[in-house]
């Protein structure tokens, strides 16, 4: 493993990314689960790493460097292959520059999820949504900390985020990062206190899988991306839960040497992973063929071969970049 990193984490990055990718099928069994921790794992492990910079506009350079950098990749890349595929199809140039427009307009106001705003529809932007909520943790933490009650601050940001989401959605993802900066706060406690340090014993994880089943069985879930919950504090407790047990079990996990060794590489790609699957997700209308009820012997091979493409697609670009000194370079990745 690279001494210069810690491994399980990249490990579970990596898990909480095929998670990700697995909740995009739109299969209701599977997102029973998946949408008990995937998100705010992400936003954990982000705040575990978190540094606090005296100066809040050296900090905005270096995240707006790592964050939204990928963030407009997407949006380009994204608009390119759209505009290539309306060109195939014979599309005329109005309606091809309308949909550019529809695109450009919907990446700046960035939602992730919800596509109506003022009774105007707009594009999503889809899991890259990520990169402005977490961009607006890394500023919006730095400053709270330089203040004398920062608890009292992230909680009074989580409940402005999660109660203007119920009538309103702002432009940027700005009520997800309010929301998430629990999470992220969280993640920076973590390490101040050394919590994954202490070995946990039978009586503490039982519990913990004892709530995280309870949150199955009744489909907890705490959608950050547009600030749903089925029960909030119940929901909270069920992904703080999961993702302290998912973090123990990648622990434990990085001892399988050859396993552990590709996940934790692929781990530390998870950024360009997330820009991939976003572009699969914008401009490819998998889900659609997905909802065909056609069992046909040829429609499941489809189905099968399209499920591989989906996850095989984001690791194809985690591995380009790898290769690539210059795309390194692009993605701000150091490694």
């Amino acid at each position: 493993m690279n001494s210069t990193r810690i491994a399980f984490f990249d490990i579970a990055k990596f898990i909480a990314m095929m998670m990700v990718i697995l909740g995009h099928f739109g299969v209701p069994d599977i997102n029973r689960f998946v949408f008990t921790f995937h998100i705010p794992l992400f936003f954990l492990i982000s705040g575990y790493f978190f540094h606090p910079y005296e100066k809040t506009f050296s900090l905005l350079k270096i995240k707006a460097r790592q964050l939204l950098i990928p963030y407009l990749f997407t949006m380009v890349s994204v608009i390119f292959i759209y505009i290539l595929r309306e060109i195939s199809n014979k599309e005329t140039f109005f309606n091809i520059a309308k949909g550019i427009g529809d695109y450009i307009i919907g990446y700046l106001y960035g939602s992730g999820y919800i596509d109506t705003v003022f009774g105007h529809y707009i594009e999503i932007v889809g899991p890259i949504w990520f990169c402005l909520a977490l961009f607006g943790n890394f500023v919006l933490l730095n400053c709270i900390l330089k203040t004398k009650y920062p608890l009292f601050y992230v909680f009074l940001c989580f409940v402005i985020g999660y109660w203007s989401s119920q009538y309103v959605w702002l432009p940027l993802s700005i009520q997800s990062s309010l929301t998430s900066l629990f999470f992220f706060y969280l993640g920076y406690q973590a390490k101040l206190y050394n919590i994954l340090n202490k070995t946990p014993c039978v009586s503490h994880i039982l519990p913990l899988l004892c709530i995280w089943g309870i949150g199955l069985s009744y489909g907890g879930q705490f959608l950050i991306v547009q600030n749903y919950s089925v029960s909030l504090i119940s929901d909270i407790t069920v992904a703080l839960s999961a993702c302290y047990l998912v973090v123990l079990y990648c622990q434990w996990l990085e001892n399988d040497s050859t396993s552990a060794k590709i996940m934790a590489f692929l781990g530390k790609y998870t950024i360009v992973m997330l820009c991939f699957h976003s572009i699969d997700v914008n401009i490819m209308p998998w889900n659609e063929y997905f909802k065909t009820p056609n069992t046909s012997g040829t429609v499941i091979f489809i189905k099968v071969l399209i499920t591989f493409v989906k996850f095989l697609f984001p690791i194809f670009g985690a591995v380009l970049v790898s290769k690539s000194s210059v795309l390194k370079r692009f993605f701000a990745l150091k490694y």
